[in-house]
């Protein structure tokens, strides 16, 4: 439970540190115009996607350096892991409400005969109760 608890936190650390960096970085390095079309993707694609991919090595650079070697790489892949984990989920969360209309006519289904069976069982007792009553007073 504990190494996990760890490498969580760890994962946690490195996207944090990561996000931390690029944020910093495009502050410093993108003037305010630039900033604004970040929010608008029409902007952002005529400031052109090969300041974007500066950013994102700068930003890389800096989280190595900062954090020692390979260190955003392996928050890029944590984050790619996460990401695909929850996709995952997502996929098994659509596919199982896609079973529930079909479990809940099964559920229906057996519920109908079971109240068939205790229909029949009901009926089946009244009449041994009425064959006894009439061999008693018979």
């Amino acid at each position: 439970m504990r190494p996990n608890f760890i490498r969580i936190c760890r994962r946690i650390t490195y996207t944090l540190a990561l996000s931390f960096s690029i944020l910093i970085s495009s502050l410093g390095a993108l003037p305010m115009d630039a900033i604004a079309a970040s929010h608008q993707p029409q902007l952002m694609a005529l400031f052109g996607s090969s300041r974007a991919e500066q950013l994102d090595n700068m930003a890389k650079t800096d989280i190595d350096k900062t954090f020692g070697s390979g260190t955003s790489t392996k928050a890029e892949g944590a984050v790619k892991e996460a990401q695909g984990k929850a996709q995952q989920d997502i996929q098994a969360t659509q596919s199982a409400l896609k079973q529930v209309p079909g479990k809940a006519k099964q559920d229906m289904g057996r519920t109908q005969n079971a109240i068939g069976n205790l229909k029949q069982n009901i009926e089946s007792a009244a009449e041994d109760a009425q064959d006894a009553e009439k061999e008693l007073f018979d």
